[in-house]
């Protein structure tokens, strides 16, 4: 989305989850990175996605709507089918901000064998949320080879690194440190709870 647009993409953006959700479509969870440029993460689904999709696009609400949305993103929308790995709901404090945490965005670029990859992963979430670091989602997307996921944290961007100090030297953790044998790339950055 373009920069200083999210409050009225936000509005906008709700009219089109009430559009999908008519045809059939859920939202599980949505995240707005917020900073540099922000990028949305909408997790949806639907048991038929290539009919409700056809349907949807026949839909003049849905046009309407993302004529609404325009003036506020760029075109460079992807879709991609995912295997979900993990995936909580939003309490309503955590999309206010209320409770004062935040979420993290973690993407990776994966190369190597992903079973091997998830089964080192799938270790190290009870070991974030040992130190206080809920794994809110964790997406596959193993066509493209990227893996999204997100914790939460209780704390500032600017305090993140800080609060992480002790789960890095934590002595499973450190066991666990060839998972970055698996990743060629990544990237981290602090996110909106927005649905």
């Amino acid at each position: 989305m373009r920069p200083r647009h999210v409050e009225d993409w936000h509005s906008q953006f709700i009219q089109a989850v009430g559009v999908r959700q008519r045809h059939g479509f859920t939202t599980h969870r949505v995240f707005v990175e917020t900073d540099a440029e922000p990028k949305v993460t909408w997790i949806y689904s639907h048991p038929d996605p290539t009919t409700a999709e056809q349907n949807l696009h026949a839909d003049p609400r849905y046009t309407e709507v993302a004529e609404a949305l325009a003036p506020h993103v760029f075109k460079n929308c992807l879709i991609r089918d995912v295997d979900i790995e993990a995936l909580t709901h939003a309490a309503p404090g955590e999309l206010e901000g209320q409770d004062g945490r935040i979420a993290i965005m973690r993407r990776y670029t994966i190369v190597g064998d992903w079973d091997e990859f998830l089964g080192l992963w799938r270790r190290i979430v009870p070991l974030r949320e040992r130190h206080g670091f809920r794994c809110l989602f964790a997406a596959v997307d193993r066509e493209h080879h990227t893996f999204t996921w997100a914790i939460d944290f209780q704390g500032t961007w600017e305090e993140f690194p800080a609060g992480q100090r002790d789960y890095y030297c934590d002595p499973d953790r450190k066991e666990l440190r060839r998972v970055f044998d698996y990743m060629a790339d990544y990237s981290l950055h602090p996110a909106r709870m927005m649905i």
